[in-house]
């Protein structure tokens, strides 16, 4: 099944018991909160969802891939440039937060309701968690100012004796 819009919601077990498989290519208009966080609707993200169960547990997981290119603001320059997304992730499916605990580390819990899950939400939580938290792009990549590092020790009377309030004690009035 290939679209341009995902199903508003999924019953992850009997998609993952039918071993059933979304394909959709999306764009960037459809993704309201991701495209917040970019500089332009320039792209489009290829998605595809496949419902399978861990081998050994029958647990149900969804495997998720996501890519594509978008473009965001550096945070060095502030120019845009394009971002090449590619993020693989496997979601587990639970009804309470009480099971995210029993879930295999290498995939992420996801809460579902009643509704069932709801894959555009789920798939723009990732594609979120995909972009860097600072965007450097370039020559602002390579920048020293960008790196952290100690500063400089003072002595308390150093400090004492740069502390602009000082001139206002001898105006100190009983």
């Amino acid at each position: 099944m290939s679209s341009r819009r995902l199903p508003a919601s999924v019953d992850p077990y009997k998609f993952a018991d039918q071993e059933k498989e979304i394909n959709a290519t999306l764009d960037l208009e459809y993704l309201d909160r991701f495209r917040q966080e970019l500089a332009s609707d320039k792209g489009e993200i290829v998605c595809s969802i496949k419902g399978d169960r861990v081998e050994d547990t029958r647990i149900t997981m969804l495997e998720l891939s996501l890519k594509g290119e978008v473009e965001l603001i550096c945070q060095g320059c502030l120019e845009p440039f394009p971002y090449q997304i590619d993020h693989e992730v496997i979601i587990y499916p639970v009804y309470s937060e009480e099971r995210m605990e029993h879930v295999p580390d290498d995939g992420d819990p996801v809460l579902v309701d009643d509704d069932g899950l709801h894959l555009k939400t789920v798939v723009e939580d990732e594609l979120i968690l995909s972009l860097p938290a600072v965007a450097l792009y370039g020559e602002c990549e390579d920048m020293d100012a960008y790196e952290s590092g100690e500063l400089p020790e003072e002595s308390i009377e150093q400090a004492e004796k740069d502390n602009p309030f000082n001139a206002l004690k001898d105006l100190k009035f009983d």
